[in-house]
């Protein structure tokens, strides 16, 4: 199947620092979105679906940690409950009731929670339910303990020595009477550096995709003009490194002409055979709330280079990519001989072919200043690359389990050369034979020191 194409950045609402799959543009604006909100993201997302991409993970980051309360009353104190969310667009309320609780039961109650799409709107998005949660902390349904599987909210400190009441209008039929949660006021903050890189500890920001298994492209995006820092790409990059991934890097607001790009690549330190850009960006809009909206023309790229990557053919034809996008306008228009200086700096350009479609050229990567062999600078051949090497790191993990002997380097080595074998026969790897076209060693040469250790296995591979 394709490989997974993760987005890092900031969203109005739903989950913070978990990879969340999203199938389609709609799973997007139901977890992640709110109407008539500014979400870089969104406009992203649209165009990686319409360009025919598919498996996406989005993870949430925030420039703010605070979140939505609610306050239950009681004779002895509320029960305070905060959102599991941050943000001010978590709009939850909450109801206490007695129903099938035997008065002797006094330190007992149920509780609702619900998620709103928007503030007393009648569509409830989410709904949890707890049944008899008591308030004593060494009952085994305490409900600090029973709301830790909560999606929706937590509970904050400890509960009052008495249940709160319940929030019930007497009549004919007793009708819940919620309590809605206050939201809190949050400045409109970026996520810095250090939100999108997050905790190795906690598994937050870029870390909260250490554990998915076949990542293809990574793609950071800030609210900001000048998009992620230094820190952040450095830190991403190093995560690609890892996972064989590409990072897919949005060119900044200040890129306004080709001179601009040309000088800030003269100064910039980065580069990396795992990282590529383009240039010019797409036409700035306003949205009807007067936000800077910078569009982006990231997720096409991301989805055509998803799209190129499926061919069966040899990747290394430094053709164009094909990408769509509703009303696309570039802010300039680059000449042939501006796409030959962009490239010959690691940026690929896009060219207006139609009024809905651009076209990616260049097939470059970041990789100008590495001193590495041609290959790891054009971009279909280091896409066909990370490709091999992360299929060959998913599928040799069963030696973790075994020990380092003859027996496993022998049965090491056919299995890749099996899957590199099957690779030349679909002519994605050069050779009029498949034995000139790869070669793999492991045996007692590269596994010297590791003789007899459980896991400890190093082999060579080879492919052209």
């Amino acid at each position: 199947g394709d490989s997974v194409t993760a987005f890092l950045a900031p969203t109005p609402r739903g989950p913070i620092d978990r990879a969340v799959e999203i199938a389609s543009f709609q799973d997007f604006e139901r977890i992640f979105d709110l109407p008539d909100s500014f979400c870089r993201l969104a406009g992203v997302l649209r165009d990686f679906f319409a360009n025919g991409g598919t498996n996406a993970l989005v993870v949430r980051v925030s420039g703010s940690n605070q979140r939505a309360r609610m306050c239950l009353p009681g004779p002895a104190g509320g029960l305070v409950l905060e959102a599991r969310n941050p943000g001010a667009a978590e709009f939850l309320r909450a109801a206490v009731d007695y129903d099938g609780i035997e008065p002797s039961s006094y330190n007992s109650f149920n509780l609702v929670l619900q998620r709103l799409r928007e503030p007393d709107s009648p569509w409830i998005e989410s709904q949890e339910c707890f049944r008899r949660v008591s308030i004593e902390p060494t009952s085994r349904d305490y409900v600090g303990y029973v709301l830790n599987q909560s999606q929706i909210a937590t509970l904050v400190n400890e509960a009052p020595p008495a249940r709160p009441h319940a929030t019930c209008e007497t009549g004919i039929l007793q009708q819940p009477n919620y309590v809605n949660g206050d939201l809190p006021h949050i400045d409109a903050a970026c996520p810095t550096d250090y939100d999108l890189i997050g905790s190795e500890q906690s598994g937050t920001g870029l870390n909260a995709l250490e554990h998915v298994p076949d990542i293809g492209q990574v793609c950071l995006l800030t609210d900001s003009d000048s998009g992620p820092g230094p820190v952040a790409l450095l830190a991403a990059d190093s995560f690609c490194r890892r996972h064989q991934a590409l990072l897919l890097i949005d060119p900044p607001a200040c890129w306004q002409s080709v001179e601009d790009v040309l000088n800030d690549q003269a100064h910039a330190a980065f580069s990396s055979p795992n990282s590529m850009t383009w240039f010019p960006n797409l036409e700035t809009r306003r949205t009807q709330h007067e936000y800077r909206q910078i569009a982006s023309a990231l997720g096409a790229v991301a989805a055509g280079l998803v799209a190129a990557s499926r061919s069966s053919v040899k990747l290394l034809e430094t053709r164009p990519v094909l990408l769509r996008g509703a009303d696309a306008r570039l802010e300039i228009a680059i000449e042939q001989s501006d796409a030959q200086r962009l490239r010959r700096a690691g940026i690929n350009s896009l060219r207006q072919i139609s009024p809905l479609h651009l076209e990616l050229n260049g097939n470059i990567t970041l990789a100008r200043n590495e001193g590495l062999a041609a290959e790891s600078h054009d971009l279909d051949g280091r896409c066909q690359t990370l490709f091999i090497l992360r299929r060959i790191r998913q599928a040799t993990q069963w030696t973790l389990f075994h020990e380092s002997s003859p027996h496993y380097w022998q049965e090491l080595t056919e299995q890749i050369g099996v899957f590199l074998a099957e690779l030349h026969a679909r002519s994605m790897l050069a050779g009029p034979h498949h034995s000139q076209a790869y070669d793999v060693k492991c045996d007692r040469d590269t596994n010297r020191d590791k003789i007899g250790a459980t896991g400890e296995f190093t082999f060579v591979v080879g492919f052209e």
